[in-house]
């Protein structure tokens, strides 16, 4: 039987099975009754990154309506744009949004420094099932603007860009001090008693005053989350029972589920004023610190995700193993170290192995020096028996490239099924040093995605290869990034390992690893040899 002759919902499920977009997409365009079929699950979720590729798809979708009505969530994340391409993004989303094409929308996001309320006002007139907005105030934001008119929304997303902080030279209130927050607050607080999901983001030394959510109340909030924002932190010790408003803002909020917070939100100690039985949360993103004064959640997190880098200290260590030993039911780790010496490496891994070996979804990053060798950071991680998904940050040794580390990784733990390796210079996250007299561009972050195809046993067959890298000029003259997409074979054929052989010498020659130092210098010892010989020859 053809596919063309299977019934539309088994062609829809089998769309939503497949993990890998390309796949559905080539999947959908091998007929024209399984692109009538498969189409849902293809424009289910559409994510617009460039100008261009804004105009073309948002009109394509404006001239087959039968395509948009199935566009549930739409994200528009320009990497760059200046006003008048921001102006023709919002025009394209207004036009296709007045055509009433985009019914079934429920999701929009902008991601972008100008705002235009032609767009927020086509969104909120014709788009009747939209509840969930997401967008990042820049440089200018208009007091009147059409964004606070919404109404019955389920999820809102403020981010604060680096343009908001940058042209406000004084200390930032969300409050009175900022014109448009009064109809912010107005319609979270009266027009959206339903709210489920609140987030207000934003990057700054300085955080940004925002006292007045405290004041809200929303029955069925689940997520909260909390950028570098001044909510409720207090000096001095408070009397015994006592407890501060953001404590009873949070115990308001019995269903809340997932709560992240930044360092400036609360004084950590105010936490254990709070009711044991307030707050069973799931999911915690914060400081090792707020995580100790949340000890009565401990029972039911199953992610955890420490905000800040932790320095690579004994004190700390023991901190989070005896913080981490208490979470039995924690599936899901993001840890980042900044390490002191080397040798701190091995410390903190068997720390992570003794504490959470239950641990399915691992994001580890150890930065400012080099850390593991990553044929001894595999073998060790595969103590993680459960462990599904991996993420590694590391300031690379130089003894594996990419695409060797990634093999070795799949090798050492069969049951991964997404890998991602990242190898950072020592100054990472921070700009690299200045150096005006180096000719030759430098590599500013190098990162490898890998997908692991399983046999019919379960077992890693091949990777799918998703490599990039970020390079600096010199004296800033330009930021280049190369990406190329390959396939690896993981287990040993006849002629050695495909992918680590591929290039054959050259491919060695060129490998940041100790079998490439030799080949270079076995290379140049030649070169020199021969130019030995070539002037004794003549003399």
């Amino acid at each position: 039987m053809s596919l063309a002759a299977l019934p539309g919902d088994l062609l829809l499920e089998l769309a939503a099975a497949i993990d890998v977009r390309a796949d559905v997409r080539s999947l959908a365009v091998t007929s024209k009754s399984v692109w009538a079929n498969v189409a849902p699950a293809l424009y289910q979720k559409v994510v617009l990154r460039s100008a261009e590729q804004t105009t073309r798809t948002l009109s394509m979708l404006k001239q087959h309506s039968s395509i948009a009505r199935h566009v549930r969530e739409l994200v528009i994340s320009p990497s760059h744009s200046n006003y008048m391409e921001s102006k023709a993004n919002s025009a394209a989303v207004a036009s296709i949004a007045f055509s009433k094409s985009l019914e079934s929308l429920a999701r929009f996001s902008w991601y972008d420094d100008y705002l235009h309320e032609e767009m927020w006002f086509a969104l909120r007139m014709c788009c009747p099932r939209l509840r969930y907005l997401s967008t990042s105030v820049g440089a200018l934001f208009p007091t009147n603007s059409q964004l606070f008119n919404f109404v019955d929304l389920r999820g809102f997303s403020l981010h604060l860009g680096p343009g908001f902080y940058e042209n406000n030279n004084e200390p930032i209130s969300l409050e009175e001090g900022w014109p448009p927050s009064q109809r912010l607050w107005d319609m979270l607080f009266n027009r959206c008693p339903n709210l489920e999901e609140l987030e207000i983001q934003g990057h700054s030394v300085f955080p940004a005053e925002m006292h007045f959510l405290v004041d809200g109340r929303w029955p069925h909030l689940r997520r909260l989350v909390l950028g570098d924002l001044s909510i409720d932190w207090r000096t001095g010790i408070i009397a015994p029972g006592q407890k501060t408003t953001f404590i009873s803002f949070l115990e308001a909020h019995p269903e809340l589920e997932s709560l992240s917070m930044s360092r400036h939100n609360v004084n950590p100690s105010f936490l254990q004023a709070m009711d044991p039985d307030a707050l069973k949360l799931t999911s915690f993103t914060g400081t090792l610190q707020q995580l100790q004064g949340l000890s009565h959640s401990f029972s039911t997190l199953k992610s955890l995700t420490f905000r800040d880098a932790l320095w690579s200290r004994d004190p700390t260590i023991l901190a989070i193993t005896n913080v981490l030993q208490q979470l039995h039911a924690l599936t899901d780790l993001a840890i980042v170290f900044t390490l002191h010496s080397p040798y701190d490496s091995s410390s903190i891994l068997r720390a992570l192995i003794a504490s959470c070996s239950q641990v399915q979804n691992l994001t580890l990053g150890c930065l400012r020096q080099t850390s593991f060798q990553l044929d001894t950071l595999a073998k060790g991680l595969s103590s993680f028996r459960r462990m599904r998904t991996l993420n590694i940050t590391l300031v690379s040794a130089g003894d594996l490239s990419l695409a060797a580390a990634g093999l070795r990784f799949a090798r050492a733990n069969p049951r991964l099924r997404e890998l991602c390796i990242a190898f950072v210079p020592p100054s990472f996250p921070h700009n690299l040093p200045y150096r005006p007299l180096y000719p030759f561009p430098r590599t500013k972050k190098a990162t490898a995605r890998f997908e692991v195809i399983p046999d019919v046993y379960g077992l890693p067959r091949t990777l799918r290869v998703r490599e990039s890298t970020t390079s600096v000029w010199p004296w800033m003259l330009r930021v280049t990034r190369h990406v190329r997409r390959y396939t690896l074979e993981v287990r040993w054929n006849g002629s050695g390992m495909r992918g680590e052989t591929r290039q054959g010498l050259l491919g060695i020659f060129t490998e940041r690893s100790p079998a490439g130092d030799e080949l270079r210098m076995f290379a140049l010892c030649s070169v020199l040899l021969c130019f030995a010989g070539a002037f004794l020859v003549r003399g």
